[in-house]
């Protein structure tokens, strides 16, 4: 076994948790339908951390090419899983009470924690693809003139309680997460 194959077990234990959070949640929405009364900002903002999960696993394929993972970029990557997780379980409604079913209150009363979440998970991003090209991946510096611009697709909803600019903020994220996708991961090799 090789450092990548042992880091990125563990690492995908984490991201595999945070996707089972939104998954739960999808098949709850999904299961209790009659009684959900639907939100579309925070339906944005799920797919966003959907997209989010993916995109950051998908990203780790970077370091298979090394022969050595530093403890910096372990301790790097794994400040990523875990505000990842925060991001997935803080959007995803537990609907314990008859209140979760009401996503428009859901969206209002926890919006502010799971995009505080998001905020967090970018400038960890950010941080992690400073020091990605520290290590010689080299497109992880260039990755971030995607990356910060997610800060203002977030912050602004954070800060701008409106429901436009709530579904704008996530939209833009989703297109910038898209972009990047298509940009530096379109085939991993």
């Amino acid at each position: 076994m090789h450092a990548f194959d042992f880091i990125m077990l563990f690492f995908s234990f984490i991201y595999a948790l945070a996707l089972t959070h939104l998954l739960l949640a999808v098949n709850a929405m999904i299961h209790q339908r009659r009684r959900i009364k639907f939100s579309w900002p925070h339906a944005i903002w799920m797919f966003d951390a959907l997209l989010a999960v993916s995109i950051n696993w998908i990203s780790l394929w970077d370091f298979h090419d090394l022969q050595a993972i530093s403890l910096s970029a372990i301790v790097g990557g794994f400040v990523l899983g875990i505000a990842q997780y925060l991001v997935c379980a803080l959007v995803s409604p537990t609907f314990k009470e008859q209140r979760d079913f009401d996503l428009t209150l859901f969206q209002k009363e926890q919006s502010h924690s799971y995009l505080s979440a998001f905020l967090v998970l970018i400038a960890v991003s950010i941080g992690v693809n400073i020091g990605g090209s520290i290590l010689g991946i080299q497109k992880w510096m260039s990755e971030n003139a995607l990356v910060i611009p997610m800060l203002a697709a977030v912050a602004f909803p954070l800060f701008v309680r409106n429901q436009w600019v709530q579904m704008a903020g996530g939209t833009v994220f989703a297109i910038l997460n898209i972009a990047y996708l298509i940009i530096y991961y379109p085939v991993l090799r």
